[in-house]
């Protein structure tokens, strides 16, 4: 019952001002309608949040406080600085034979 009273007091309010608007700019209608309508809004807004910030961590694990799966990053370069040195030099001869394809595969299509 509550709800639809308040939404009915917001179209009764959103009415009265579309009728000072086309009316004669009638003051005390207008600053009336204003009222009753910004009185039926916040009675269908509902529970605010609380600002303070404990609230929210209530809910929320120490595990999960700080967890943000969106920033993990795997290709990151811990992986190069951290291999064995005789990998190293045949990684960096297979990265400069494919990055000279790779070259050569967009100055063909350039030519085209």
């Amino acid at each position: 019952m509550a709800p639809s009273l308040w939404k009915g007091l917001v179209g009764v309010g959103l009415f009265a001002l579309a009728h000072a608007a086309f009316s004669a700019a009638q003051l005390l209608q207008t600053l009336l309608a204003f009222a009753v309508t910004c009185y039926g809004i916040v009675h269908i807004a509902g529970e605010f949040k609380d600002m303070d910030a404990t609230s929210e961590l209530k809910n929320k694990t120490f595990d999960t406080l700080r967890n943000h799966p969106s920033f993990y990053v795997f290709n990151h370069r811990g992986r190069v600085l951290f291999r064995p040195s005789d990998t190293t030099n045949s990684s960096n001869q297979d990265a400069l034979s494919s990055n000279t394809s790779l070259k050569l595969r967009k100055l063909e299509s350039l030519r085209r």
